[in-house]
């Protein structure tokens, strides 16, 4: 398979991913900066290009690797899936369900997959704690908390993106674990005029419910962390995740109805390296691309976007 990197960025990241790859070749990279391009293009040993265009009609390449800024997803996905070429995007795939849509109906238009990079869902503890309350081990999932807090390292603040930039991955990642909620009730505490710092979004589910947390002013000696807990009917499952400075320190505790708990031994791996393998395989017809399709992934943003809405009127109650 053939394929083109758009940005630098991660962008950069996902090539050297794909280069790895004895089925991939890597035809060129596009970037906005043209002395960036330039180094990343002579790392990786491919043309660098600083119009997208160049990739998009390039007549070599088989798919697109859209990682470019969220707002502008959408233009370059539909232009690449309308030239036929299969699509890997970076989450969020977009800000709003009409670009989703979009891009959603450019996709089967042109026969090609438009696919996303659902991270959450390649994290190596997560899948386990996943599949292990999918398997029924435990009975039926009844309450799940999900969060994820960093110190204020972001720039300026998070203004009306801080669902979909924080939270996304851990609405996705319950959104997999359970379904689609009934609806949604969002709280928060913003700076006025500048940004949201700590939101509450709490779903509503027929036989459970779930709360997902996050924080972007913990104190700067805070590392970034997120948090999972799955309690079921016959036993719970808690997950803790931090960066812990050269490396990521990561515990999942089994806690049966009868027993003593157990601390699991999950296999890491790179879930960066897994989701691009995943968009490979499904291209070459070896996986279901429904995993992170653009139909799955905009099921996780029509909920992200219904806690956003609700958050925007005071915490109101928003049928999903």
């Amino acid at each position: 398979m053939r394929i083109g990197i758009l940005g630098t960025g991660f962008g950069q990241r996902h090539a050297e991913i794909f280069a790895s790859f004895s089925d991939v070749e890597i035809v060129g990279i596009v970037g906005r900066d043209e002395a960036k391009t330039e180094e990343a293009a002579r790392a990786l040993g491919v043309p660098g290009y600083t119009d997208p265009n160049a990739l998009i009609e390039h007549p070599d390449v088989d798919a697109i690797d859209v990682c470019y800024p969220t707002h502008i997803h959408a233009p370059y996905a539909i232009a690449a899936l309308n030239h036929g070429r299969h699509v890997f995007c970076e989450t969020p795939v977009a800000y709003t369900l009409k670009e989703a849509e979009e891009m959603a109906q450019a996709a089967a238009s042109s026969g090609k997959l438009m696919m996303v990079a659902l991270f959450g869902r390649f994290l190596s503890d997560y899948k386990y704690v996943h599949d292990y309350v999918e398997s029924g081990r435990l009975g039926q999932p009844r309450i799940a908390f999900a969060n994820r807090r960093t110190p204020p390292i972001w720039g300026d603040g998070w203004d009306e993106n801080f669902i979909l930039n924080l939270m996304l991955h851990d609405i996705d990642y319950l959104y997999w674990l359970l379904g689609k909620p009934l609806a949604v009730r969002s709280r928060g505490l913003d700076e006025p005029g500048k940004a949201w710092h700590h939101v509450f979004i709490g779903l509503d589910y027929a036989d459970a419910t779930a709360v997902v947390e996050g924080c972007g002013i913990m104190p700067l000696s805070f590392p970034f962390s997120t948090s999972l807990r799955v309690v079921c009917e016959e036993g719970a499952l808690d997950l803790s995740w931090h960066w812990g400075g050269a490396a990521p320190v990561s515990e999942v505790t089994l806690y049966p109805q009868a027993g003593e708990p157990e601390v699991l031994s999950i296999p890491g791996y790179d879930p960066y390296e897994a989701e691009c393998r995943y968009f490979v395989d499904s291209v070459q017809g070896k996986a279901d691309p429904q995993l992170l399709g653009i139909e799955t992934a905009s099921g996780s943003l029509e909920v992200a976007l219904a806690a956003n809405q609700s958050l925007a009127q005071g915490g109101k109650r928003v049928d999903v």
